[in-house]
């Protein structure tokens, strides 16, 4: 497999090309962490440069974690911090009540606060007691991985890389049995100010909605429906297989 992997800026400056390939025979596929030990033992003296400026690793346009894996023909591009600033994304998927919003807002807030962003954004999505006068028992939601959290992570990235005004974007979905008045979803902006923070929010909560492959089964007084689209509910088949 062949890598492309692109530099910018001072990284360029150091390694002074623009590029260079990478060539893995034997692979398919490698860690992201591979790639960065080999270009930092080509290039020896980028190791003390990302010792003091973190870069932001991106492959085929896309902001990573740094967990990913690279594949045949991908192109890695290795950039220093933005001109907005650090970059915080954090993504989740969450059973029962694991979720402490006050700790993460609380977190948000002492960090991004001392550097300029004056607003955070929330939305925490709850499950209702009664949907159409029937009471609800509990929600099932059930999560297509690992493509859900690498949805969830592509929507986070591409609205943070496309936004100056926005410093962090998390975004913790709830997977399992969920009870009424119990916590489902969780997404926190920080954003210079609140009209940008807001609209973000607004933003990333519908792709949120439309693009991850999460799928809920609602069980309530009259019967199990699944929840299909935006608010469809089509009757469950009580012969199919329980869902846990």
């Amino acid at each position: 497999m062949k890598v492309i992997v692109k530099f910018f800026s001072i990284f360029r400056d150091i390694v002074k090309s623009n590029e260079v390939v990478l060539e893995y025979p034997l692979y398919s596929e490698i860690p992201l962490k591979r790639i960065m030990e080999d270009i930092s033992i080509r290039y020896p003296q980028l190791v003390q440069l990302f010792n003091e400026i973190e870069p932001i690793i991106l492959i085929n346009g896309v902001i990573t974690s740094g967990v990913e894996n690279v594949r045949d023909g991908d192109e890695v591009a290795i950039v220093p911090p933005l001109s907005g600033g650090y970059k915080h994304v954090y993504i989740s998927l969450f059973k029962n009540n694991e979720l402490d919003i006050v700790d993460r807002i609380d977190r948000l807030a002492s960090e991004y606060g001392k550097e300029g962003y004056g607003a955070i954004a929330i939305f925490v999505g709850i499950v209702k007691g009664y949907i159409d006068g029937y009471k609800v028992d509990e929600l099932i939601y059930e999560a297509y991985e690992p493509y859900t959290t690498k949805a969830l992570e592509k929507i986070a990235n591409e609205e943070i890389a496309g936004n100056d005004n926005i410093g962090a974007i998390e975004i913790m979905h709830r997977v399992g049995s969920a009870k009424p008045g119990e916590k489902t979803l969780y997404i926190a902006v920080t954003a210079k100010g609140r009209k940008e923070a807001i609209d973000a929010l607004s933003h990333i909560l519908e792709r949120v909605k439309h693009e991850v492959p999460i799928f809920k089964l609602e069980r309530r007084n009259d019967g199990e429906y699944w929840i299909v689209g935006e608010s469809k509910r089509i009757k469950r088949d009580n012969t199919q297989p329980s869902i846990q």
